[in-house]
Formats: structure tokens, sequence, C-alpha cells
């Protein structure tokens, strides 16, 4: 590999440039592919920044006022009277925007995934309570909690940590939630 190419000129750039080049310019001073000063082969990276997701679970945002308990045995019967929403948020000091980690969010969380989710009127549930036991029903939108890093490349290529944040993530997906219990 030639001094010129890992500097990041093409092989054809480079031939002009020694064609048309002072001698002083175009030899090079050390061993081809070597830096002056270090012998190591020159690196250059581009700068850029960055968000990629550490950890995720998912989760359920429960929403207000739509806790409903019934029996023992019977039916349990529950539904939404108001309408809520759940907003995709970033906890506070985190040095980034919804927008900024959006494309790392549709990428490594949940195609899913949507910047807020509005539950609305009208929703009914009954389901039927086993014997002996109470039945329990909530509504609920599903999410993830999110630990993102932001990274930077730095122009000798070392990647480094530049922040670290958890953000709540709703989904499309809503839906009642159902189980059991002994006692109340």
């Amino acid at each position: 590999m030639s001094r010129f190419t890992t500097i990041g000129m093409g092989v054809a750039a480079a031939a002009a440039l020694t064609v048309s080049a002072t001698p002083a310019l175009a030899a090079p001073s050390a061993p081809a592919g070597r830096s002056v000063s270090h012998g190591k082969p020159a690196r250059s990276c581009p700068e850029e920044t960055y968000y990629t997701v550490k950890w995720k679970k998912a989760v359920s945002y429960w929403v207000p006022r739509t806790t409903f308990v019934d029996g023992k045995g019977g039916t349990v019967t529950g539904r939404i009277d108001r309408s809520w929403t759940k907003s995709a948020t970033l906890e506070k000091g985190a040095e980034a925007s919804i927008g900024a980690v959006w494309a790392t969010v549709k990428g490594h969380v949940s195609k899913s995934a949507t910047k807020s989710n509005t539950v609305t009127v009208g929703h009914w549930y009954t389901h039927d309570i086993s014997r002996n036991k109470y039945g329990h029903i909530r509504y609920r939108v599903i999410g993830y909690r999110v630990l993102f890093y932001k990274m930077a490349v730095r122009r000798s290529c070392k990647t480094v940590l530049l922040d670290a944040f958890y953000g709540n993530i709703p989904t499309e997906q809503e839906g009642w939630k159902y189980w059991e219990t002994s006692r109340l």
C-alpha cells in the first residue's frame, strides 16, 4: 500500500500528484505505508457521532383509572372512559432528543415503536373468572425501557462513550392484561 492511499487518496490521484508534484513532495520520507513519527500505518477516520442500544426491556405503561377487580368467580368487566397519551421520553440531562435517537429506536428497539400512543375512549372488556378466584384486568400500552449510548468516532478511529441515558419508548401495541389471585 502506498503512502498516498493511506491518507485517503486513490491510486489514480496519487499517480497524478506524483507526476506533477515537485520531487520533495513526491518522494516519501518514510517507508511506504508508514507514518514518519510513529512507524505505524497512518489511520484516519471520519469523525461521527451515533447512538446505539446497550439494553432494552419490555414494559407495560399502565393507563390510569383502568384497574378493575371482581370475584370470587363470575366475570370482571372493564372500560376506558377517558383518553390517555403515552409519549416517548428521555431522562432529564440526556444530551439527545427523541428526534436524534429515532432511527436507532426503529432499527434496534422495535419497528412498532411510536413517538406517542393515544388510548381512545370506548374500549370494553369482559373476562370469566375461575371458581374461588379474583379476576383483575388493567389496560396498558406496551413499550420498552431502553439504555442508549451516545458514541463518537475520533479521527484516530478510536470509539469513545460520550453519554449514557435511559428512554421510555411506547409502541403501537396496547390492550388489556388479565390475571387471577386467591386473595384481594
